[in-house]
């Protein structure tokens, strides 16, 4: 028999609580007999019973928006119950009219949330939080409940959100004991050796509603409630669960776990956002056990108070006017609670659709350089054309020396190779080779056997090509491949393609990655934080350079400063492809290539997939003329071979009409310039189409005469002094050097105009851009045919004294010389 010491100094809440250990052995029949008393002052969320029913079942996401139209959703939103409830929770229920549904308001449904935040897929996560558990189970441990957490949500979720191979990225909003199960989840899936880092990585923010970081004031009436709730259990044959241990007072193992907690938040490559909100309303747990409790016995007081309810790292939380069990559902949308708890849902949106600096430095790259627009190829004709559509299949075939069509000079077991080493197709590179010496674009980094036959697995990559034969086209494809096509995913995060042609010109303080990125990528970004973030995100790995162009900067690599140190760091990056020319080969203080390639054009049935898709007129039979004339022109054949020569063909066929086909390349380059130049007297506004339709060449290379002098001085400026781009002070030196600059004829103006120039930016004004010839090949014809005139001339050569250059009032056979 229970005894009380009425001669103390008892207090009225002693006194309440041995009033109710004296009543605890019956408080579980009360319980069933009066079900509904438990609603009468402040509803729960749903009866214990029904929540006692998911104690046997796992973690279930239910989707409550949308129900269609997913495609348009970037983010994902999951809502967290507390303990002893379950995804009604979440539902307002009128307490005058709890069993009219038609008054049910459930804020994560359209209506409310999602219509403050769009775009977004909203789902709700039951999880086995009964406060009754089975009495013939060994009962989990809230670390259990974290990992079964992880598991269902992985399981129903996490898909890849497009052919990256990237996860959408999650918000949670947690309530109450919901909170510490998913902190303890996300702290044991913090490890990227845990089957659920991808997940962790996914999880860009969380909304605390009450959660209890520091416990609740449970702890307060625990020694006379547990017993009655106990009770309860004991009569359903069921037993308390462990988890109300959590909710009772601070403990050294949750102080420890929400410091774990707040620094995994600001974790640099996968930080999390997080915002807290507290109740200001009391609740009575005494009332919640014994209903019939009269006013003056019924202890109220905040569950979760303010200074349980918050973190550190939060400076400015808020609160809620509302008791603890409403902290999670609202009434509607006019709500002051809802507005604020909504808002912070919507702003974190905002922020993790922004995304990380690095995350904001690839998105850039990814959406602004890498754009569609930008990896389109231009056509002699000046059209684009997409890469699904032209220049495919680009063919790579490993360095014939290293194989067995090829073997190594001075063996004895020399092979003969398929066709002579000075027959047009093998100088020009365009032999179709073995099937075991071709090598697939997306295989490019699968393991193989090297040249001594050891396993190895390619990081370093030089590809070698003649020129038109398509090594800026590959590198756009590799580019394009990497970001819609998901090719390399499972190896880099990024790939980083610098044309070098445009650090010929670049100058800096310093010279380092940040400056080159700065440069390359973030010109338009003051300060710069994207250019500092990629800089390290590089420095960590999974990063794979593009570097275009080797032959175009060689020379710069022999020099003892600054600049060539760093383009010699650049081109040791660990994981690297380098194109260049077949002359040049790399530098002794540059780490060789685990393998070297060769670029060898078209395939003979990928020059018909391309007439086909230049020829695109269903009526038209040229695509059978041009593979007419090509099979009765073996010459012209291999030439087409090269993308670039095939482009030319196709370019100018249109304007042979009746007139003889052009038999060599010479005639073939003449019959290109001619093309263009009627198309460039048209944009210059020379003539009409209609005018220079039946111009005859004189009349053409009269109308053209300044124009073609300034392309052949500068092609031949360009290539006496080393220079491919062409930067504004090279074009002033001209003007001074021609005299251009006192006439009608604007040089900027004239540049922009011209169809054998391309700039690197046309984004820039005229006068800011940089010129290069649309092919090296280009520039070689046109300064060809500057010494060539100046030859038939007798008049001596003129060129720009630039980078120590000087052949002015030179006779071109002393030049030649």
């Amino acid at each position: 028999m229970l005894s009380v010491n009425l001669s103390q100094g008892t207090s009225l809440a002693g006194w309440v609580a041995a009033f109710c250990l004296l009543v605890s052995a019956t408080a579980g029949s009360l319980w069933f007999r009066f079900p509904h008393a438990r609603f009468k002052h402040e509803p729960s969320d749903k009866p214990i019973s029904d929540s006692a029913r998911s104690a046997s079942r796992g973690v279930r996401l239910h989707q409550v928006h949308p129900e269609k139209n997913e495609a348009e959703t970037d983010v994902d939103i999951i809502a967290i119950h507390g303990l002893d409830t379950d995804s009604d929770t979440w539902t307002w229920k009128d307490p005058k009219d709890r069993k009219n549904k038609d008054r049910w308001v459930d804020w994560l449904r359209p209506g409310m949330l999602p219509e403050t935040v769009d775009r977004v897929r909203i789902f709700t996560c039951d999880w086995p939080a009964a406060l009754f558990q089975p009495s013939d189970m060994v009962q989990k441990t809230i670390e259990e409940y974290a990992l079964l957490l992880l598991n269902g949500i992985q399981r129903e979720l996490l898909v890849p959100n497009d052919a990256r191979g990237e996860s959408r990225p999650i918000l949670f909003i947690a309530s109450c004991l919901g909170g510490i199960v998913l902190i303890r989840a996300l702290i044991a899936a913090n490890d990227k050796s845990s089957s659920y880092y991808d997940l962790r990585s996914a999880i860009r923010g969380i909304v605390f509603l009450a959660t209890p970081f520091r416990g609740t004031s449970f702890e307060d009436v625990a020694a006379w409630a547990e017993p009655g709730l106990k009770a309860q259990a004991s009569i359903r044959g069921r037993e308390v669960s462990h988890l109300l241990e959590n909710v009772k007072g601070s403990t050294f193992d949750l102080e420890k776990l929400v410091r774990k907690f707040t620094d995994m938040c600001r974790d640099r490559d996968h930080p999390c956002l997080v915002f807290t909100f507290y109740e200001k309303g009391k609740t009575s747990l005494p009332l919640k056990i014994f209903p019939w409790l009269p006013i003056w016995l019924r202890q109220e007081k905040q569950l979760v108070n303010e200074s349980s309810a918050t973190l550190d790292i939060v400076l400015e939380p808020l609160p809620l006017d509302r008791p603890h069990v409403l902290t999670n559902k609202f009434d509607s949308s006019a709500c002051a609670d809802y507005k604020r708890v909504a808002g912070k849902i919507q702003e974190f949106v905002t922020k993790i659709r922004e995304g990380t600096l690095s995350v904001q430095a690839d998105g850039w790259i990814r959406e602004i350089c890498y754009s569609k627009d930008r990896l389109k190829i231009e056509r002699l004709s000046g059209d684009l054309l997409p890469m699904e559509r032209c220049y495919i299949n680009l063919a790579i075939v490993e360095e014939p020396r290293r194989k067995a069509g090829y073997a190594e000079e001075g063996s004895e077991q020399d092979a003969a190779p398929r066709t002579s080493h000075f027959s047009l197709a093998a100088r020009l590179k365009v032999e179709t080779p073995e099937k075991n010496m071709q090598v697939e674009l997306s295989s490019l980094f699968d393991p193989r056997k090297d040249s001594n036959g050891q396993m190895i697995q390619p990081r370093r990559i030089l590809i070698r090509g003649s020129a038109g034969v398509g090594k800026t086209t590959l590198c756009k494809k590799m580019v394009h491949d990497f970001i819609h096509c998901g090719t390399w995913k499972g190896l880099f995060d990024r790939v980083l393609w610098v044309p070098l042609r445009r650090l010929k010109g670049w100058s800096a303080a310093l010279y380092n990655l940040e400056e080159l990125f700065s440069h390359e990528y973030f010109a338009q970004h003051k300060p710069r934080t994207l250019a500092k973030e990629l800089r390290r995100a590089v420095e960590s790995g999974r990063t794979l350079f593009i570097l275009d162009g080797l032959d175009e900067i060689f020379q710069l690599l022999d020099d003892n400063n600054q600049k060539s140190d760093f383009l010699q760091h650049l081109l040791n990056q660990s994981s690297v492809i380098i194109t260049t020319r077949p002359h040049v080969s790399l530098p002794v203080r540059v780490r060789p290539p685990d393998l070297e390639l060769e670029t060898i054009g078209f395939y003979p049935n990928q020059v018909k997939d391309y007439l086909g898709a230049t020829f695109t007129n269903p009526n038209s039979d040229k695509v059978e003329e041009v593979q007419t004339y090509l099979e009765a022109h073996e010459l012209i054949q291999g030439l087409v071979r090269i993308p670039i020569q095939l482009d030319a063909l196709c370019y100018t066929w249109e304007s042979f009409g009746d007139r003889p086909k052009p038999q060599t390349m010479t005639a073939m380059y003449k019959a290109i310039e001619e093309s263009l130049w009627e198309k460039d007297i048209v944009r210059m506004e020379k003539r009409t189409p209609g005018q220079i339709r039946y111009a005859r060449r004189p009349e053409i290379i009269k109308l053209i005469k300044d124009e073609a002098h300034i392309l052949e001085c500068l092609a031949f400026m360009g290539m006496y002094n080393d220079i491919i781009d062409f930067q504004p002070e090279h074009r002033d030196a001209i003007c001074v050097q021609l005299k251009y600059a006192e006439t009608d004829l604007f040089l900027d103006g004239i540049l922009g105009r011209l169809s054998f120039l391309r700039t690197s930016d046309s984004s820039l004004k005229n006068h800011d851009r940089n010129y290069h010839f649309l092919h090296l090949t280009f520039q070689e014809y046109f300064a060809a045919r500057y010494f060539v005139r100046q030859w038939k001339v007798k008049e001596p050569l003129n060129s720009l004294q630039l980078s120590g250059g000087n052949c002015n009032n030179i006779e071109p056979a002393t030049f030649l010389q």
